[in-house]
Protein backbone atom coordinates (compact mmCIF):
# COMPACT_ATOMS: atom_id res chain seq x y z
CA UNK A 1 0.00 0.00 0.00
CA UNK A 2 3.01 2.30 -0.30
CA UNK A 3 2.53 3.52 -3.88
CA UNK A 4 -1.20 2.94 -4.23
CA UNK A 5 -4.08 5.07 -2.95
CA UNK A 6 -6.18 3.56 -0.15
CA UNK A 7 -9.38 4.00 -2.18
CA UNK A 8 -8.02 2.01 -5.12
CA UNK A 9 -6.72 -0.70 -2.79
CA UNK A 10 -10.14 -0.95 -1.13
CA UNK A 11 -11.91 -1.24 -4.49
CA UNK A 12 -9.62 -4.12 -5.43
CA UNK A 13 -9.85 -6.03 -2.15
CA UNK A 14 -13.35 -5.40 -0.79
CA UNK A 15 -15.05 -8.35 -2.50
CA UNK A 16 -12.18 -10.79 -2.86
CA UNK A 17 -9.47 -11.28 -0.26
CA UNK A 18 -8.21 -14.11 1.90
CA UNK A 19 -9.56 -12.60 5.13
CA UNK A 20 -13.19 -12.25 4.01
CA UNK A 21 -15.74 -14.33 5.95
CA UNK A 22 -19.29 -14.40 4.57
CA UNK A 23 -22.37 -15.39 6.59
CA UNK A 24 -26.09 -15.61 5.73
CA UNK A 25 -25.54 -16.41 2.04
CA UNK A 26 -23.09 -13.53 1.60
CA UNK A 27 -25.31 -10.76 3.00
CA UNK A 28 -23.24 -10.36 6.16
CA UNK A 29 -19.50 -9.94 5.63
CA UNK A 30 -16.78 -10.03 8.26
CA UNK A 31 -13.03 -9.70 8.00
CA UNK A 32 -10.37 -11.63 9.91
CA UNK A 33 -7.42 -9.38 8.99
CA UNK A 34 -5.05 -7.70 11.41
CA UNK A 35 -5.64 -4.01 12.17
CA UNK A 36 -9.41 -4.45 11.81
CA UNK A 37 -10.85 -3.51 15.22
CA UNK A 38 -14.50 -4.29 14.52
CA UNK A 39 -13.94 -7.33 12.24
CA UNK A 40 -16.28 -5.71 9.70
CA UNK A 41 -15.61 -5.69 6.00
CA UNK A 42 -15.67 -1.91 5.53
CA UNK A 43 -13.22 0.73 4.39
CA UNK A 44 -13.21 2.49 7.76
CA UNK A 45 -11.97 -0.57 9.66
CA UNK A 46 -9.86 -2.16 6.92
CA UNK A 47 -6.26 -2.79 7.88
CA UNK A 48 -5.30 -3.67 4.32
CA UNK A 49 -6.54 -0.54 2.61
CA UNK A 50 -5.76 2.14 5.20
CA UNK A 51 -2.26 3.50 5.69
CA UNK A 52 -3.08 4.37 9.30
CA UNK A 53 -4.60 1.52 11.29
CA UNK A 54 -4.81 0.40 14.92
CA UNK A 55 -4.65 -3.19 16.20
CA UNK A 56 -5.22 -4.72 19.62
CA UNK A 57 -4.19 -8.32 20.19
CA UNK A 58 -4.15 -10.54 23.24
CA UNK A 59 -0.97 -12.11 24.54
CA UNK A 60 -0.56 -14.27 27.62
CA UNK A 61 0.51 -11.37 29.85
CA UNK A 62 -2.00 -8.78 28.66
CA UNK A 63 -2.95 -6.83 25.55
CA UNK A 64 -0.71 -5.19 22.94
CA UNK A 65 -1.66 -1.97 21.14
CA UNK A 66 -0.07 -1.73 17.68
CA UNK A 67 -0.25 1.02 15.08
CA UNK A 68 1.00 1.10 11.51
CA UNK A 69 4.03 3.32 11.10
CA UNK A 70 4.35 5.61 8.11
CA UNK A 71 8.13 5.14 8.13
CA UNK A 72 7.86 1.38 7.63
CA UNK A 73 6.04 1.38 4.30
CA UNK A 74 8.92 -0.28 2.46
CA UNK A 75 10.18 -2.29 5.43
CA UNK A 76 7.57 -4.78 6.67
CA UNK A 77 9.65 -5.64 9.74
CA UNK A 78 9.44 -2.05 11.01
CA UNK A 79 5.84 -1.42 9.91
CA UNK A 80 4.34 -1.56 13.40
CA UNK A 81 4.89 0.24 16.67
CA UNK A 82 3.74 -1.85 19.63
CA UNK A 83 2.84 -0.82 23.18
CA UNK A 84 2.07 -3.37 25.88
CA UNK A 85 -0.96 -2.41 27.97
CA UNK A 86 -1.41 -3.19 31.66
CA UNK A 87 -2.95 -6.46 32.76
CA UNK A 88 -4.77 -5.18 35.85
CA UNK A 89 -8.04 -3.88 34.39
CA UNK A 90 -9.64 -2.45 37.54
CA UNK A 91 -6.59 -0.62 38.83
CA UNK A 92 -5.18 0.65 35.54
CA UNK A 93 -8.34 1.25 33.51
CA UNK A 94 -8.00 5.03 33.33
CA UNK A 95 -4.30 4.90 32.49
CA UNK A 96 -4.76 2.38 29.68
CA UNK A 97 -7.88 4.13 28.35
CA UNK A 98 -5.91 7.38 28.25
CA UNK A 99 -3.08 5.63 26.38
CA UNK A 100 -5.52 4.26 23.79
CA UNK A 101 -7.28 7.61 23.41
CA UNK A 102 -3.99 9.49 23.02
CA UNK A 103 -2.54 6.99 20.57
CA UNK A 104 -5.50 6.22 18.35
CA UNK A 105 -7.60 9.30 18.91
CA UNK A 106 -5.23 12.13 19.65
CA UNK A 107 -3.20 12.33 16.48
CA UNK A 108 -3.59 9.09 14.60
CA UNK A 109 -7.18 7.96 13.85
CA UNK A 110 -9.78 9.69 16.04
CA UNK A 111 -12.61 7.77 14.36
CA UNK A 112 -11.26 4.47 15.77
CA UNK A 113 -11.09 5.50 19.44
CA UNK A 114 -14.45 4.01 20.48
CA UNK A 115 -13.80 0.78 18.59
CA UNK A 116 -10.33 0.47 20.15
CA UNK A 117 -11.68 0.95 23.68
CA UNK A 118 -14.46 -1.58 23.07
CA UNK A 119 -12.00 -4.11 21.62
CA UNK A 120 -9.62 -3.65 24.57
CA UNK A 121 -12.46 -4.23 27.05
CA UNK A 122 -13.53 -7.42 25.27
CA UNK A 123 -9.98 -8.75 25.02
CA UNK A 124 -9.34 -8.02 28.67
CA UNK A 125 -12.52 -9.81 29.75
CA UNK A 126 -11.51 -12.85 27.71
CA UNK A 127 -8.13 -12.98 29.49
CA UNK A 128 -9.66 -13.14 32.96
CA UNK A 129 -9.43 -16.54 34.60
CA UNK A 130 -12.81 -17.62 35.84
CA UNK A 131 -12.47 -19.03 39.31
CA UNK A 132 -14.29 -22.28 39.71
CA UNK A 133 -16.70 -22.43 42.60
CA UNK A 134 -15.74 -24.84 45.30
CA UNK A 135 -17.91 -27.89 45.24
CA UNK A 136 -19.88 -28.26 48.44
CA UNK A 137 -19.50 -31.45 50.41
CA UNK A 138 -22.39 -33.85 50.26
CA UNK A 139 -24.38 -34.23 53.44
CA UNK A 140 -24.50 -37.69 54.91
CA UNK A 141 -27.87 -38.82 56.25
Amino acid sequence: SGNCSPDLLWMLTKKHNAFLVKRDSGRTQFSAEDYNLANKNSFKYSGLANNKAVNLKAIENGVVLAIKSQKGKNKPSSLTKETKLARDFERDFRRVAKCIKNTSGGYYRPDLTKAALARWTKLHKSLKVIKAKKAGTAKKI
